[in-house]
């Protein structure tokens, strides 16, 4: 009875949590530990299996509250965990949309058009960099000195997903009208893996946001930044 019990008790758990396979793997072994545990001192009470089962389940509380409650750690590491995403496939992106323009991709844009790209891609940079910054401070080891609430971290962390869909999509759009109107020169190798990369970029750019909304709305601890 008490692994029927334990398992359907953790099978609900897992259902309510977020987060990746792994995150919700060790806070079920977590917390299947600390079930055990109970049960064991309340049979070394005298407590029968099945109601040491139940006494453990009453004590750590229903699945659906216990998993709301690790709802803004987990949250707080997702945001953690894109913020350093964004930069480190934007440094990938730059690289090899970068190394395509030298071997001359682009060339036949117009330089008027490559100066504007340009200044608009540098601007939405140096808009999304402190944004990125703040977010990832905010929920990692550095949220001692940088306390903001996590609603806030998640919100500058929009801000990054809207810069890094931005600059990808120019990209995107200037080698379309290059594959449409111009394609000899494009180098193929450089091209074709900072399109791909671009395209998870902006996958996961789209992806964070829904799954954000609640840190967003200030549902998952108010203004108390969560530490990881």
């Amino acid at each position: 009875m008490s692994r029927t019990v334990i398992d359907a008790y953790l099978d609900d758990l897992g259902t309510g949590l977020t987060g990746t396979w792994w995150e919700r793997q060790a806070i079920l072994a977590e917390i299947g530990d600390g079930l055990q545990e109970s049960v064991d001192h309340y049979r070394a009470q005298g407590l029968s299996l099945e109601h040491a089962s139940q006494a453990a389940i009453e004590e750590f509380g229903g699945p659906a509250a216990l998993a709301q409650e690790f709802g803004p750690v987990l949250v707080s590491k997702r945001i953690h965990r894109y913020g350093l995403t964004f930069p480190i496939m934007g440094a990938a992106i730059g690289t090899l949309w970068g190394t395509a323009a030298l071997l001359g991709s682009f060339s036949a844009v117009p330089r008027s058009l490559t100066i504007v790209g340009l200044v608009v891609m540098a601007i939405a940079v140096a808009a999304g960099v402190p944004f990125t910054l703040l977010a990832v401070a905010s929920t990692g080891r550095a949220s001692r000195m940088v306390r903001i609430p996590t609603r806030l971290a998640a919100k500058g962390l929009l801000v990054t997903a809207i810069v890094a869909m931005l600059i990808d999509g120019i990209l995107l759009i200037t080698l379309l009208t290059l594959l449409a109107e111009n394609p000899r020169d494009l180098v193929v190798l450089p091209v074709t893996l900072g399109a791909l990369v671009s395209l998870a970029r902006i996958s996961i750019a789209v992806t964070s946001v829904p799954r954000l909304g609640p840190a967003r709305g200030g549902n998952l601890g108010g203004a108390t930044p969560v530490r990881i």
